[in-house]
């Protein structure tokens, strides 16, 4: 991911990543979630653009989003561990409702929607997927989000980290595996070993949660994840976990993945996304979230890798003073 309840002894992390199946799998208490009713409740259908959905699903009736719960706050289980809720589930459920369509939500592990799009088992994925050039070899994106990444550590431990070179070598690093930040945890340790520094030791957990217990139980020194994900875990652990340094990349962009085979509704999703920016709800949705500074002001599509900036480079933003 580049743009996914955790501890009772820390009163509830974080509602990060989940397991396999179409029912919701929670690993732990769920985080409270707001209290407002769903923004999507107020929008209208549009025809002109309802018309437009590809046939097959129109006359279903029914948009099957595949997504990654617990992630919080894209995605994640409410109080009764059933139903999912958060900035991608609104968005999903917005863009439903422009549409006219029902939206099912079937939540599987992160790294089992793309061949899932495939497969034909749904027919878009919302999960906080980076958009990236390899993903763009199989699937398209419609953008919906301006991610980046950050650092979780312990309040007080005396880790800080802001990149994935020098403040990186030595430590124990919990990542959720399939995203993004596993493969720059790879090269990460590489340049370390190569200057001579401590490797990383990486340790990859299938859920985001596990990562994140993994760093409060003491087996990790640090979990690296998306922004928002790393920011909401800090604020639900009442102090106890503060977010170390956050990053961006030349394509922080993160999007709604739409299978190859059904790009007729790219432009479909698009529209509706530009009419959800246009009418105030999308800026409603991510307020309600949290997560206004990941807003974007326009969605576009990506079908082509090329339209991905080349390079890896991470732009590090400066270590938080008072978080170790």
């Amino acid at each position: 991911m580049n743009y996914r309840t955790v501890l009772v002894a820390l009163v509830t992390l974080l509602p990060l990543s989940a397991c396999a199946g179409t029912a919701a799998v929670p690993s732990a208490a769920p985080s409270a979630a707001p209290s407002a009713p769903p923004p999507s409740a107020a929008i209208a259908k549009d025809e002109k653009l309802a018309a437009a959905v590809p046939q097959e699903i129109r006359a279903r009736g029914t948009l099957v989003i595949g997504t990654n719960a617990p992630y919080a706050p894209l995605e994640f289980f409410a109080e009764d561990n059933k139903t999912l809720v958060g900035f991608d589930i609104d968005t999903g459920d917005a863009l439903g409702r422009v549409l006219g369509l029902k939206v099912e939500w079937k939540n599987t592990s992160f790294d089992n929607i793309i061949p899932g799009l495939e497969a034909g088992r749904y027919d878009i994925g919302i999960a906080g997927f980076g958009i990236e050039k390899e993903r763009l070899g199989v699937v398209d994106f419609v953008s919906n989000y301006l991610s980046g990444g950050g650092f979780l550590v312990k309040k007080g431990s005396g880790v800080k980290v802001n990149d994935f070179k020098d403040t990186i070598c030595g430590l124990r690093v919990g990542v959720q595996s399939g995203t993004t930040q596993v493969e720059r945890l790879e090269k990460a340790d590489a340049y370390c070993k190569g200057a001579g520094r401590q490797p990383v030791q990486i340790i990859r957990i299938p859920d985001q949660n596990q990562a994140v217990l993994t760093l409060s139980s003491g087996r990790a020194d640090v979990v690296t994840a998306d922004k928002p994900a790393v920011e909401w875990a800090a604020k639900q652990s009442e102090g106890a976990l503060c977010v170390t340094g956050t990053y961006r990349t030349p394509h922080s962009l993160s999007g709604i993945a739409v299978p190859k085979r059904n790009a007729a509704l790219n432009s479909v999703l698009q529209a509706a996304m530009t009419k959800l920016l246009q009418e105030g709800h999308y800026t409603r949705i991510a307020g309600k979230w949290g997560v206004v500074d990941g807003a974007i002001e326009k969605s576009e599509i990506f079908t082509e890798p090329a339209q991905v900036q080349d390079g890896d480079e991470i732009f590090p933003q400066p270590i938080k003073e008072g978080c170790a």
